[in-house]
């Protein structure tokens, strides 16, 4: 019986380590500008995770409006040429945009779910997103994202002052060598906090 508890021990233990493993293991990809991104693998994907940081000025309220507002989506973010909301209820909301890419790759479209959670006793502002790609219908001519899943974090850090944290683990799908899309993991992230904090200094 002690042998048996043991050995369940010892599970126990090791699949806490391996949440460990797993919760600490990212790798700071670059560091400028006040912004930082950080990168991981993905256990089955050849597509790295990111996470950006960086400190921005505005109140969390701001950001948000920025961040919900679909329409101005292509205003900020990397290579979107579309992007327009297609329903919110609360706190859920349904968005479709389109990444433009080099001929003779296809454009991605992409329909995102997000669902905002908001914790009053700190302030802190999460909105997960996550790929709803059976949400709208395909689009000719366009390579819709199946695969991705990611999160906004809103912290208050002081007077007028937000750190956000984006992460994202995306699959663009439709043939692209995973170097091709990893040597976008870096900058992408890099470059969404970049815009956005111009926007949010307008």
């Amino acid at each position: 019986m002690r042998r048996i508890e043991s050995l369940f021990l010892e599970i126990v233990f090791l699949l806490v380590a391996q949440v460990a493993a797993a919760t600490s293991d990212w790798t700071l990809a670059k560091s400028a500008e006040g912004i930082e991104v950080y990168t991981r693998p993905v256990a089955g994907s050849g597509v790295e995770e990111f996470k950006g940081v960086a400190e921005v000025g505005g109140d969390v309220d701001s950001i948000l409006a920025v961040l919900r507002d679909s329409a101005r989506f292509k205003d900020w973010f990397p290579n979107t040429t579309e992007s327009r909301l297609l329903s919110r209820d609360g706190t859920v909301s349904y968005q479709y945009s389109v990444m433009g890419a080099p001929w003779p790759i296809a454009e991605r479209d992409n329909v995102i779910r997000s669902e905002l959670v908001r914790d009053a006793s700190t302030g802190v502002v999460e909105i997960g997103v996550e790929a709803a790609p059976e949400y709208y219908p395909q689009q000719e001519g366009r390579v819709r994202v199946r695969k991705a899943k990611g999160m906004w974090t809103l912290e208050p850090v002081g007077p007028r002052r937000t750190r956000i944290t984006f992460r994202m683990h995306l699959e663009p799908g439709g043939g692209i060598p995973d170097w091709l899309i990893n040597s976008r993991v870096v900058n992408s992230p890099f470059e969404t906090l970049r815009n956005l904090r111009a926007v949010l200094s307008r």
